[in-house]
């Protein structure tokens, strides 16, 4: 089945944490934990949650520092606060950014996970989660990258899926230069797989390895699958220059542009290979060239991923467009 929905819970308390994401993982959420405000922000950034649990009293940055800043860039995530403060401003104070429910520890943890579920099925992002008609998961042949999480083997490997039953997944060995890699039965995996709509990923173990024409290990079929990376609009490959900058805001232009190219295009989105360092949250001018269908166009984005590329010493950026102007072509016309 397909989870739930993610969930960030922010709290210093270790230990609630861990019962916390026990909890709701129980009922199906995916969830991530960090200690700390400036956290919370930098994952709200990088990730699309559906729910935040957040606590005031916390380190480095306090719960009502770190809310206040969310709201500046995403006004309608649904946040639930769980705290042990007993100031009355401090609860009306986090009201007033538009919060789900507060929740005085120590809660109820039914209570709280019904909250949890109401908030994520209200959320405005729901529609936007849907998986697609034409989303078909687990066909024959199809790309997916493989991690063994067995603290050794390096990755992810590419590979793809050789053959499925009602159980299990057959996916081809991986292999490093030019030999196959030994997975021993019940070593843990995660899955990555890209589909039309949306980036999903799993983790399972290895239930054995066939020797065939080509070796294949087998896995147990996962139960969750994540849909860790959801796209409100197609992306497609195209690749295109792109001339970018870093502003203040959106009306701002930058004093000089950098070269950089797309890797795909979206009529919400961008991923380019850029040249030097895209932070998550900055905001970036650019503008494209054309090819056959397509552009030019501009825009301004917000960093939302970046990462350093295979090809050093430059990144690959993703981004969301705050604003886009220019010939999208028929393609990105969702």
């Amino acid at each position: 089945m397909l989870s739930k929905g993610s969930v960030l819970v922010v709290d210093d308390e270790i230990n609630l944490c861990r019962i916390l994401g026990a909890k709701l993982a129980k009922n199906g959420f995916s969830v991530i934990a960090v200690h700390d405000g400036q956290q919370a922000i930098d994952k709200v950034r990088e990730t699309d949650f559906d729910v935040v649990l957040l606590d005031l009293i916390l380190p480095r940055l306090d719960g009502l520092s770190a809310l206040a800043q969310i709201r500046r860039f995403d006004s309608d995530l649904p946040v639930i606060v769980i705290t042990a403060s007993e100031n009355p401003e401090d609860l009306e104070t986090a009201k007033r950014h538009g919060v789900s429910a507060c929740l005085k520890k120590p809660f109820d943890l039914d209570n709280l996970a019904d909250l949890v579920q109401t908030a994520a099925a209200r959320s405005t992002r729901r529609e936007d989660r849907r998986v697609s008609d034409s989303t078909i998961l687990f066909t024959k042949s199809q790309p997916v990258t493989l991690e063994i999480l067995n603290g050794r083997s390096t990755g992810p490997f590419p590979s793809r899926i050789e053959g499925k039953d009602e159980h299990t997944l057959s996916l081809l060995a991986p292999s490093s230069n030019g030999s196959y890699v030994e997975v021993a039965p019940r070593t843990p995996v995660r899955v990555g797989l890209a589909a039309s709509d949306a980036y999903y990923s799993f983790n399972s173990y290895v239930l054995g390895v066939r020797a065939e024409d080509v070796p294949l290990i087998v896995l147990d079929k996962p139960g969750v699958i994540y849909r860790t990376q959801r796209r409100q609009s197609l992306r497609y490959p195209i690749e295109v220059d792109v001339r970018y900058g870093r502003v203040p805001e959106e009306d701002a232009r930058p004093g000089a542009l950098a070269t950089g190219r797309s890797c795909d295009l979206s009529s919400g989105g961008i991923k380019m290979i850029a040249a030097d360092r895209l932070d998550p949250g900055d905001l970036v001018y650019l503008e494209t060239g054309s090819v056959a269908g397509f552009g030019p166009i501009t825009a301004v984005g917000e960093v939302l991923r970046s990462k350093k590329s295979d090809q050093e010493p430059s990144y690959v950026v993703a981004m969301r467009f705050r604003r886009v102007k220019g010939d999208l072509g028929k393609l990105l016309v969702d």
